[in-house]
């Protein structure tokens, strides 16, 4: 007896078509709000790091290009045109590393490395690590290597710095999960002198 009444009222509910717009924009909307914004941060996100990626390679090409030697301001000037290019809201970190293939030790030898604030680049440890991602090259051949750094952090919650606070007391000191680094690793030849020379003046 209860199983038809149950069955009963399952067809019942089924074949009814009545409702209200209201109520069903009520239950809908946050999904579409939520899908919606979604969209937006996938988009945006994409977005910064294929703009973060053309700029070091904009960064990359200039270097290859130069002839004469470099400096300090040089390297702040470029380090400008790659946070102007760049979508992403937080500042760049940036290391420029000239490497060479030595005929004596058959291996990558370095040149120079500085970064963006002119100080020291990578270290010996960041160097052995970075000869893996480096192609082989002929003898007495040099690399320019341009590495870039920065947080990116969805545009919807772009204030939120991924900390609870009450008042005055922070709860936690935890990242926001949200926030993504976007790292670059481009290289080039020089193309119209074989090294590219650092001046500390």
């Amino acid at each position: 007896m209860l199983n038809s009444k149950l069955l009963s009222g399952v067809r019942s509910f089924r074949k009814d078509h009545s409702g209200t717009v209201a109520v069903e924009t009520v239950i809908i909307f946050p999904a579409l709000l939520f899908v919606l914004f979604a969209m937006m941060n996938i988009f945006d996100a994409y977005r910064a790091k294929s703009t973060t990626e053309k700029a070091a390679f904009a960064v990359s090409d200039m270097l290859s290009r130069e002839t004469t030697s470099v400096n300090c301001d040089y390297l702040n000037g470029i380090h400008a045109v790659l946070e102007e290019m760049s979508t992403v809201r937080s500042s760049h970190s940036m290391t420029i590393t000239h490497v060479y293939w030595s005929v004596n030790t058959n291996d990558y030898e370095l040149y120079w490395t500085r970064n963006q604030s002119c100080g020291a680049g990578v270290s010996a440890s960041e160097f052995e690590a970075m000869k893996a991602n480096l192609p082989q090259l002929v003898d007495g051949e040099s690399l320019l290597v341009v590495e870039t750094s920065a947080t990116y952090a969805p545009p919807i919650l772009a204030g939120w710095d991924g900390k609870r606070k009450e008042g005055s007391l922070e709860l936690s000191e935890t990242e926001s999960p949200l926030n993504m680094d976007i790292d670059t690793f481009v290289f080039s030849r020089p193309r119209f002198a074989p090294q590219l020379a650092w001046s500390n003046s």
